[in-house]
């Protein structure tokens, strides 16, 4: 049995991480405040894999500088694979995120661009894309589920069309569900949208979105076709949170990775 996976994740706009919360964001500080006040670093003891996304819509070039200098910042501090996502337009966009540290990389607004997979793919490895879907109820048609790209701003497709015209013709590393509804509200994850991909997909599935306990984590890890959770709640899971939740999805029977001994920073 393959191991399942605790993943964390940073979003980053305008010199600053951010806080999410049905995609509206709050700054909350930059990289001195991370490591000075949460000792980020010795956090990532306690997970499988870090992801850092520049959540900024249509970044510019030098928006992209100022976030990896940030991560490279960061990225001292921790020893667990890394993906950086965010303003992914094109290969060159994406070899720039594998030389700057990134081993994977993280795709969303171009998901639906065979083409640029296939490059990637060729150059990189099909490991080394990770396919982020966010989604939200329809306003209208509460059993729908609609695909949003572009920072959640546009919506792109039903969620059913998009699983049957563009995931299911894809081959990628792994694809993320962020749940638009969940986003930041630390009420639990949507364990439901896990019965929609039961089949089917090629790719290990892992939930975003709403996991505010490290029971949220258990929960999502115990599902069968899940292969790894992921937050980016900064207050509740920095600090012991993520070790609690590590030590609580053991206890729930979730095959995780073992770790010998803690990393002294």
């Amino acid at each position: 049995m393959l191991n399942k996976r605790i993943i964390f994740a940073l979003l980053f706009k305008d010199g600053f991480f951010h806080l999410s919360r049905n995609f509206r964001l709050q700054k909350v500080g930059d990289v001195n405040w991370l490591i000075n006040n949460f000792g980020f670093g010795k956090t990532c003891d306690f997970i499988d894999e870090l992801v850092c996304i520049l959540v900024k819509k249509n970044p510019t070039k030098k928006d992209k500088i100022d976030f990896l200098n940030q991560i490279k910042i960061i990225r001292k501090k921790f020893f667990v694979p890394l993906t950086i996502g965010g303003g992914i337009t094109c290969a060159s966009d994406a070899k720039y995120y594998f030389l700057n540290g990134a081993d994977k990389i993280l795709i969303n607004s171009k998901s639906s661009d065979k083409k640029l997979l296939r490059n990637i793919s060729n150059l990189w490895g099909e490991q080394s894309i990770t396919i982020m879907v966010d989604y939200q109820k329809d306003q209208n048609i509460k059993k729908d589920l609609n695909v949003y790209i572009n920072c959640g701003s546009k919506k792109f497709m039903k969620l059913n069309e998009f699983k049957n015209k563009i995931l299911n013709n894809i081959t990628c590393g792994e694809i993320i569900l962020n749940s638009m509804d969940n986003d930041g509200n630390g009420m639990g994850l949507d364990l439901q949208i896990s019965k929609q991909f039961k089949k089917d997909l090629k790719s290990p599935l892992l939930l975003m979105g709403g996991a505010g306990k490290p029971k949220h984590i258990a929960e999502g890890l115990k599902l069968k076709n899940i292969s790894g959770v992921v937050t980016a709640n900064l207050f509740n899971f920095l600090g012991s949170g993520l070790e609690k939740s590590r030590e609580t999805s053991f206890n729930s029977g979730v095959s995780l990775a073992k770790f010998e001994k803690k990393i002294e920073l």
